[in-house]
């Protein structure tokens, strides 16, 4: 019987699963947009209300929370190259059901199992991609990958913009399971079984007990500040994004110009994603997520001030909050590589996904209840900046707590750091 310590583990490129990485981020982004561009071309075939267009995303977000956890703490207790494959299946499958919805409540029920497979593959794929990487590079190899989420949305977006009028929303459907589906088999290649890549682990990395591991060592109050961060991170950005081109129109700009408002954010959070990537390489990445997020809400305020100003300011302040806000949103994933072993990584990322989902539902909600109560929009921007001088403040915290963690439930790199605890 061979011993699993001298045992042989199939070699891996990892920057061949990193690239595999960035495509299913990029699956997972272009759905995210998919349904907001195709949603009134369904509102208008069955005649729907506007609430229940809001409970059909509802339903695809709460999917993907559901699945983040769950499929999370699956992948590092069976395997995560196994639970990968099943949600890409998942999602890919049921994406390509929605084609033939024949009612506003069969379309809600395919989108949320669709979810749930897009959540577990972003929770998977981060684990795979941080565990084929060199220890000194996890960091800075997660959050490049996790750029693919931000171009999937942008490219995404336009092919689904440019053919969705001859496509209709159910060719729409059908080409984003079309895409997850042809992911199978290149996963099912590049990728092998959970292991902490051959150059620096001897056997498979996997948690009997993930959720205790996220919470054990003095991590409890670690894992409460990190997802409290992630939530009103995300609350902050979906917030902008879904408001911003809203309230830019509200000011007199035309619809078209004001829809730019959101590709500019997004484009700022992806160049500020990849400057992020190569500062955190070299150090911890709480001190330079702190530092976006501080400056980021400060903008935010300014940009209420300037929203009426028809010059660059406005423009570049739109992009420049992008830059800081969705990018220091980008460096979630390198958080959940700094901050916990190898061994519960699906799990750390799965539950980050969930509460960034909470907050992109709440964000939204927030930003309709705020444009409706008339506030003015200098005094508006300045109660928006507030979760994101909150999330800098619990980060805050994070970075004090990590501090008092002993060094033993750091990862190191080591694959029988789990077993030794």
């Amino acid at each position: 019987m061979t011993n699993p310590v001298q045992g042989k583990i199939p070699k891996r490129n990892p920057y061949v699963v990193a690239i595999t990485g960035f495509l299913v981020a990029m699956i997972d982004g272009f759905d995210t947009l998919m349904l907001a561009f195709i949603a009134p071309l369904i509102a208008k075939e069955w005649a729907l209300p506007p609430h229940t267009v809001g409970t059909l995303f509802a339903s695809s977000y709460a999917g993907a929370a559901v699945g983040a956890t769950i499929i999370g703490i699956a992948a590092d207790r069976y395997g995560r190259k196994r639970m990968l494959l099943i949600s890409l299946a998942l999602a890919g499958t049921f994406t390509l059901l929605c084609a033939w919805a024949a009612s506003p409540m069969q379309l809600m029920a395919l989108r949320a199992v669709a979810g749930l497979g897009l959540g577990g593959a972003l929770s998977t794929i981060t684990a795979l991609t941080a565990e084929s990487a060199a220890p000194s590079q996890r960091r800075a190899t997660v959050t490049r990958m996790f750029l693919g989420f931000p171009v999937g949305a942008i490219v995404g977006g336009a092919a689904t913009a440019a053919t969705m009028s001859f496509l209709g929303w159910r060719g729409v459907f059908t080409a984003g399971g079309v895409c997850a589906l042809i992911l199978l088999p290149i996963v099912a290649i590049v990728t092998t079984e959970s292991a902490a890549g051959e150059a620096h682990a001897l056997v498979p990395v996997h948690s009997r007990r993930p959720i205790r591991d996220l919470v054990s060592g003095g991590r409890a109050l670690r894992t409460f500040l990190f997802c409290s961060c992630v939530f009103l991170m995300l609350l902050t950005s979906y917030f902008l994004v879904s408001w911003v081109p809203t309230v830019l129109t509200l000011t007199g700009l035309l619809p078209q110009r004001a829809a730019l408002a959101a590709v500019a954010l997004n484009c700022g959070g992806i160049l500020g994603t990849l400057v992020l990537s190569f500062i955190i390489g070299r150090s911890s990445p709480l001190p330079p997520v702190i530092f976006s997020l501080v400056i980021g809400a400060l903008l935010i305020v300014l940009l209420g001030r300037y929203i009426m100003d028809a010059g660059n300011a406005r423009s570049l302040l739109v992009f420049t909050v992008g830059l800081l806000i969705i990018g220091a949103q980008g460096g979630i994933p390198a958080l959940c590589v700094h901050m916990y072993p190898s061994s519960v990584y699906a799990t750390a990322v799965g539950l980050s996904v969930a509460s960034g989902r909470l907050g992109s539902i709440v964000g939204p909600l927030i930003g309709g209840y705020l444009v409706s109560a008339n506030l003015g929009w200098q005094r508006l921007f300045a109660l928006a900046a507030i979760p994101a001088f909150s999330a800098a403040l619990a980060m805050t915290a994070l970075a004090v707590n990590s501090k008092q963690i002993a060094p033993e439930v750091q990862d190191t790199g080591d694959p029988l750091a789990a077993t030794r605890r």
